[in-house]
């Protein structure tokens, strides 16, 4: 997440090795995963939609969010509870799901009408590196 450098007397994150043997790390491979997921859906619709947050965090409980026209995604890097307000998305109903950008894994959460504000609790609950997905999609 950073360029740290040897010369460096702190960092941020945690990072405690160089840039060059950090590429090395498994969050590097893991990357294609999160391809993986960004590619599953119309790519060229998607819009950052910060909108869909009712309870934005900042830092580390920031929730990144981005939609498309009958899905959306909201990321977590922590696992904290995310309250999503619906109807952002096309159709009555949304089915949601956890993806893991760990190892690419999907969890059914359920299918929910698409108005109003609703919860959604990773897997895990929250602790660093619990990162999730929340994918939203029309039904």
């Amino acid at each position: 997440m950073q360029m740290h450098r040897p010369t460096d007397k702190t960092s941020s994150y945690g990072a405690k090795d160089p840039w060059y043997r950090a590429v090395n790390d498994p969050g590097a491979g893991q990357m294609i995963y999160l391809k993986k997921l960004m590619l599953s859906r119309p790519y060229f619709e998607r819009v950052p939609d910060p909108s869909l947050v009712a309870e934005q965090g900042d830092k580390y409980n920031y929730l990144a969010a981005t939609r498309g026209e009958k899905y959306a995604f909201i990321y977590t890097c922590n696992g904290r509870r995310m309250k999503i307000i619906l109807g952002k998305i096309a159709g009555e109903n949304i089915k949601a799901s956890w993806y893991s950008p760990r190892d690419g894994s999907w969890q059914e959460i359920g299918k929910f009408p698409n108005k109003g504000v609703q919860k959604f609790t990773p897997p895990g609950g929250s602790a660093t590196g619990n990162d999730w997905v929340l994918v939203l999609d029309a039904n």
